[in-house]
C-alpha cells in the first residue's frame, strides 16, 4: 500500500475518535542485532522518530511510541518528486529535460541533489549523498569547462547585496532598546516570532495537521494574503547576532518555498496524494491530467508568479 494511502487510513482512525496510534517496535526489535539495524533505517529514513524516543525517554525495544504524521507544509522528493528543475542525465534524460549540466538548475552554475531536485521518491539519505556525488562531478565538470570565461563583479551590487544581507543586524542595534514585555519590538521581529506565524498560516489555511491535511481555494487564496503581510513584516527582521542572522535568512527561504506549495496546491486542482493533502473543493484525483509535472517560475523583481503543467516521460 503506498505511503499516502497508509497516511490516509491513519488520519481516518484519528478523524473517527480512535486515536492515538501506536507504532509497536518492540514486537519487532526483539534481539540485539535487529535493534541494531532498526536504529540505523530510522535514522537514515525518519530522523526525528530517533529524536523522539531520546526526547521522551521511549526504549524502543521496551515500548511502543506515538506514530503521527508530519510532512505536508513543505513536502520534499521522498514524498512527491518535486524540487527545483535541473537538467536531467545525458544518458538518459528525455531531450526536453535536459539542456546542459546534470543537476544543473535553471541558473547556471547552481546544481541540485537529493530532495533539492526531486526526481526520485526513494532518495532517502544513501540516495541523497549519491546524488550529491553526481551532482558535484557535474559542477567540478562545469568549473573546469568555465575557467578561462572568469566571472564578472557588479561592485555597487555586491554592496547592496551585502546591505540586505545584514541589515537584520541593523534592524536590532537600531531598536533593541524599545522592547515591550521582554519580546516584543515596535521597530523588527525576531526569526522565531516569523516562524511562528509562518507555521500557523500554513497549517490552518495550507492543509496542516490540525485541518487533517485539508484545504480549499479560499483558504488557500488567504494564505497568499497571510504570506504578503508576514513577507512585507519579514523585511524588518530583527537579528541580535550572527546564529539570529542565518535563522533570518532561514525564515526568509522559507516564506518563499511554503508560497510556492500554497500555489502549486491552488494551480493543481484536485486531491492529488490522499493522506498527504486534500482539496476539499477538489476531492478527487484527476486521471486525465494526473500525470503532469506542476512547474513554477518566480520573478525576483516582481513578485509574480509564472504556474504552468510539464508532461512526466516515463522512462521504465
Amino acid at each position: 500500500m503506498p505511503t499516502c494511502l497508509r497516511n490516509h487510513s491513519l488520519i481516518e482512525e484519528v478523524k473517527a475518535g480512535k486515536g492515538p496510534i501506536y507504532m509497536h517496535t518492540q514486537k519487532v526489535l526483539d534481539t540485539a542485532e535487529k535493534e541494531e539495524i532498526g536504529w540505523e533505517d530510522f535514522l537514515d529514513m525518519t530522523i526525528s522518530q530517533a529524536v523522539v524516543w531520546a526526547a521522551q525517554g521511549i526504549d524502543p525495544k521496551e515500548q511502543p511510541s506515538e506514530l503521527t504524521t508530519s510532512e505536508p507544509y513543505i513536502m520534499g522528493s521522498h514524498a512527491t518528486c518535486s524540487g527545483a528543475w535541473a537538467s536531467g542525465p545525458e544518458d538518459c534524460a528525455p531531450s526536453d529535460y535536459q539542456w546542459g549540466y546534470n543537476r544543473m538548475t535553471t541558473v547556471n552554475g547552481l546544481f541540485g541533489a537529493g530532495d533539492t531536485i526531486g526526481g526520485s521518491a526513494h532518495k532517502f539519505s544513501a540516495g541523497s549523498f549519491t546524488d550529491g556525488r553526481l551532482a558535484g562531478k557535474a559542477a567540478v565538470r562545469y568549473v573546469l569547462d568555465m575557467k578561462n570565461d572568469a566571472p564578472h563583479v557588479d561592485e555597487a551590487n555586491a554592496r547592496k547585496l551585502e546591505e540586505t544581507v545584514f541589515k537584520p543586524l541593523e534592524n536590532y542595534r537600531i531598536g533593541r532598546n524599545e522592547f515591550v514585555a521582554g519580546t516584543v519590538s515596535p521597530n523588527f521581529i525576531t526569526p522565531l516570532q516569523g516562524l511562528q506565524r509562518l507555521e500557523k498560516l500554513m497549517d490552518e489555511y495550507v492543509g496542516g495537521y490540525s485541518m487533517f491535511y485539508a484545504t480549499s481555494e479560499p483558504l488557500l487564496n488567504r494564505s497568499l494574503e497571510l504570506l504578503d503581510d508576514l513577507k512585507r513584516d519579514a523585511l524588518q527582521l530583527g537579528a541580535e547576532d550572527l546564529h539570529q542572522l542565518q535563522r533570518a535568512w532561514e525564515l526568509d527561504h522559507r516564506i518563499v518555498t511554503a508560497e510556492a506549495v500554497a500555489r502549486h496546491t491552488l494551480f493543481r486542482e484536485e486531491t492529488r496524494w490522499p493522506g498527504y493533502y486534500y482539496r476539499a473543493d477538489h476531492p478527487k484525483l484527476d486521471d486525465d491530467a494526473w500525470h503532469v509535472f506542476t512547474g513554477s517560475r518566480y520573478d525576483a523583481n516582481t513578485g509574480a508568479w509564472q504556474m504552468s503543467k510539464l508532461p512526466v516521460h516515463h522512462i521504465i
